[in-house]
């Protein structure tokens, strides 16, 4: 009986030892199926792309000059998420993950004024515009002034500067 037990423990032993041995061939082999991958399949790859489109850019420079005129500086795409923080109990702020077009600040950056937006055709798309009364209402709660401009428009840089001036005095002595 001694005998027979202690066989079916070196069997035991043995099986276990094969199904390790077998279990690192098999991850060794996947890893290396890995690296074979076919020469069809693309691999990802990434570019540099155009920070601002040309619209963007285009608006930009028409009032890029307050920059020096007003000692403030005007950063482009701003994420609400780094301006912005939501005070809840919930732990999720994906509302908050969404760029504005332009944010003026005050020269030390310390100071958010204002916000600028603009809109072209896309913004005329429903779901756009329930994202852009979402955002304009975190923006009143958290008392930032943003101010909108629309590309069907001229916008002239007289008329921009103007505008931008006039909601910045708001906030500022201008």
């Amino acid at each position: 009986m001694n005998f027979v037990f202690s066989f079916l423990i070196i069997i035991l032993f043995v099986g276990l030892i094969i199904l390790f041995f077998y279990y690192i061939i098999n991850h060794v082999n996947l890893k290396n199926d890995l690296d074979d991958i076919p020469s069809n399949i693309s691999p990802v790859s990434y570019i540099p792309k155009k920070f601002l489109s040309n619209c963007e850019y285009d608006f930009l420079m028409k009032f890029i000059s307050l920059e020096d005129e007003l000692h403030i500086h005007i950063v482009p795409q701003v994420n609400l998420a780094s301006i912005i923080e939501k005070k809840s109990d919930s732990r999720f702020n994906t509302e908050l993950f969404r760029n504005i077009d332009y944010g003026i600040f005050n020269s030390d950056y310390s100071k958010i004024l204002l916000l600028i937006e603009l809109n072209d055709e896309s913004h005329n798309n429903y779901n756009r515009k329930k994202r852009d009364i979402k955002v304009y209402n975190i923006c009143l709660k958290a008392g930032i002034r943003l101010i909108t401009f629309y590309t069907k428009y001229s916008n002239e840089k007289d008329y921009v500067k103007k505008r931008i001036r006039d909601e910045l005095s708001k906030v500022m002595n201008v």
